[in-house]
């Protein structure tokens, strides 16, 4: 099975539950959620990157060495209904990460091949109309990170957890920001509501650290 693929590098996983760790990315093609705010817009056509075999995919991913974690990210991977054909051979290279919106629902086969569901949930800052109707891992392997660019963001992201049941526990609050000098005012501006709210706050690392910089 072929998969579009825009492209496949090595860094550290800068969100998430896997904050810090290193591995190799696989950056699929095609999203219509289209967040006022993504980074890699350049990633939102369907019919953009390459056309690869996914056995391809697995060995371009292997050259960069045993980094033991894979995330596959996009663009929204989950258009991909076949995704387990990508996913479940990528388990040889190590635990596999899908970085996904939560709009739509992974299969069974998906499941039964992935360690970790990165779910965003999108808030009106986002400014998309496709988030109202969720469907978002009911599993253990599901952590949910919340962009907010302020107190009312936070405030937003507490009614959307308690409204869907999201365990708090696995709720991540980042900064919105492009540059590392964002980042820091917005993590100052959000500071005291998480602490209010209890809800975790985590940094995005490539943003810190380089800004809004592909392959990063």
């Amino acid at each position: 099975m072929k998969f579009r693929v825009v492209e496949i590098f090595a860094s550290l996983q800068g969100e998430g539950v896997n904050l810090g760790k290193p591995a190799v990315f696989i950056r699929l093609a095609g999203c219509p959620i289209r967040c006022r705010y993504c980074d890699t817009k350049y990633s939102w056509d369907p019919l953009g990157g390459v056309e690869i075999d996914a056995e391809e995919v697995v060995q371009r991913a292997a050259a960069y060495g045993q980094l033991g974690h894979v995330v596959i990210t996009g663009g929204e991977p989950l258009i991909w209904r076949n995704l387990h054909e990508l996913a479940c051979p990528l388990r040889r290279l190590g635990t596999v990460e899908v970085e996904t919106s939560g709009v739509y629902p992974p299969t069974p086969q998906l499941d039964a091949c992935v360690d970790f569901y990165d779910v965003s949930p999108k808030l009106s800052n986002a400014r998309v109309d496709a988030l109202l109707h969720p469907h978002y891992p009911r599993s253990p392997k599901a952590w949910f990170k919340f962009v907010v660019g302020g107190e009312e963001d936070v405030e937003e992201a507490v009614r959307y957890v308690e409204k869907h049941g999201i365990p708090r526990e696995r709720v991540f609050l980042m900064p919105l920001a492009e540059t590392p000098e964002q980042h820091a005012e917005v993590l100052r501006r959000i500071w005291d509501a998480a602490v209010k709210h209890k809800l975790r706050v985590t940094p995005r690392l490539h943003v810190e650290a380089w800004g809004n910089v592909r392959g990063r």
